[in-house]
């Protein structure tokens, strides 16, 4: 009896130890997997080297002499983590704005110009026509898609800060609008600047952008909220009207250019919710028009329609040739309710607890959303589909309801 007791507790002990230990392993693996958060001393660090930059005409912008000499942008909080898109929140004017840069430094873009001893850059050897061509060309590259814009008014579109006629942008500025043209972001910021679901954009200085801070807000990304507090936050008619203007956003994203944007990260974050309750897009990185969406899903080999995913636009295997075709199988529509009107993992869904004269249609239209019937497998619907229609239907008749 007492043997059986003592081999038991060792086992129990033995047991013990090694959960102690595995979960010991997983807590530093994870300390290491987990990017250190950015400092004010790192912050200050990217200013002063962008200033240094503009003090040697090596960068231009509309926004340098308000950041480097008049100090009119005030920084207020660094919002990246470790290798990631530099993120930083500053005032301008009283009013608050977000800086954006894929790097920190000017020197990790590929640059139109080298170094030179004395701190600048040495001129590329091409004229300026060249330049402008080659600019061009290189957008439609980035883009995927063909610019009806003239060469010098692609390039005054692109730039922060005016041309006159007969002006030609200086070594510095040309550099700037090169590195700046890298970002996929900046290009639609810039370019479509004006579309109502994009946040606007005030400018630049050297590598680094400013646009409207728009915050995602409690409602659309109740992260920091306990589980019962997100399950209970926010009153169904503003959590509507924010589905609405989601609905809005996903159809400009059809209508407003001649090719589809597809959005391929969809989550709450990626998004922000003005006072009166309207959706804008504040992080597309990973959005391309359907010409680029067709290489990016075009992957050499697979045995399964999910390897020929990318993020959130799915993709579709033909499992004969074991080559991924080149089309989206579902839409912008389908994953904006899987990844934000429904429930899934620890967020719990915009649409959550509709109110209940609506609650049984509205369950339905969603998992039609999700999961449409489809006669031919690899057919991908426009969003603006009748079940796109009657939800919208749906949470306009909401807003009615005492």
């Amino acid at each position: 009896m007492w043997r059986r007791l003592s081999l038991r507790r060792i086992c129990l002990g033995f047991i013990l130890i090694t959960a102690v230990a595995i979960l010991y392993a997983a807590f530093k693996a994870s300390s290491i997997i987990i990017p250190k958060a950015c400092t004010d001393d790192q912050t200050t660090r990217i200013f002063d080297n962008l200033c240094n930059l503009y003090q040697s005409q090596a960068v231009g912008g509309n926004l340098c002499e308000v950041i480097c000499t008049s100090k009119s942008i005030i920084y207020e909080d660094c919002l990246f983590k470790g290798k990631g898109k530099k993120v930083i929140a500053a005032t301008y004017n009283s009013k608050k704005i977000i800086l954006k840069s894929r790097n920190e430094r000017l020197e990790e873009f590929e640059l139109l110009f080298s170094a030179n001893d004395k701190g600048g850059f040495a001129p590329p050897e091409m004229d300026y026509d060249s330049f402008k061509s080659m600019f061009k060309s290189h957008m439609e590259a980035l883009m995927g898609i063909k610019l009806v814009d003239s060469e010098d008014v692609l390039l005054s579109k692109m730039w922060t800060s005016p041309i006159l006629q007969n002006d030609e942008l200086t070594p510095g500025e040309m550099n700037s609008v090169w590195t700046l043209v890298q970002q996929s972001e900046f290009n639609y910021l810039k370019y479509f600047h004006g579309a109502q679901f994009l946040p606007d954009i005030y400018g630049s200085c050297g590598h680094f952008y400013a646009v409207e801070y728009i915050p995602s807000g409690k409602i659309l990304d109740p992260s920091l909220l306990s589980l019962s507090e997100q399950w209970d936050s926010a009153p169904w008619p503003n959590r509507a009207k924010i589905g609405l203007s989601l609905m809005d956003l996903i159809a400009s994203t059809e209508t407003f250019y001649s090719e589809i944007l597809h959005l391929c990260d969809v989550k709450p974050d990626n998004f922000g919710v003005t006072e009166d309750f309207q959706v804008k897009a504040i992080d597309i990185d990973i959005s391309f028009f359907t010409p680029q969406m067709r290489d990016y899903l075009q992957q050499p080999d697979c045995t399964a329609d999910e390897d020929c995913d990318f993020f959130d636009c799915h993709g579709a295997c033909n499992k004969s040739t074991q080559k991924c075709l080149d089309v989206r199988t579902n839409n912008n529509f389908q994953s904006i309710c899987s990844d934000i009107f429904l429930h899934h993992h620890t967020y719990p869904g915009l649409l959550r607890n509709p109110p209940a004269e609506i609650a049984t249609e509205m369950t339905e239209i969603l998992d039609k959303c999700v999961n449409p019937s489809r006669e031919e497998k690899y057919i991908q619907t426009p969003s603006i589909t009748k079940t796109f229609q009657r939800l919208q239907s749906l949470l306009k008749e909401s807003l009615q309801i005492r």
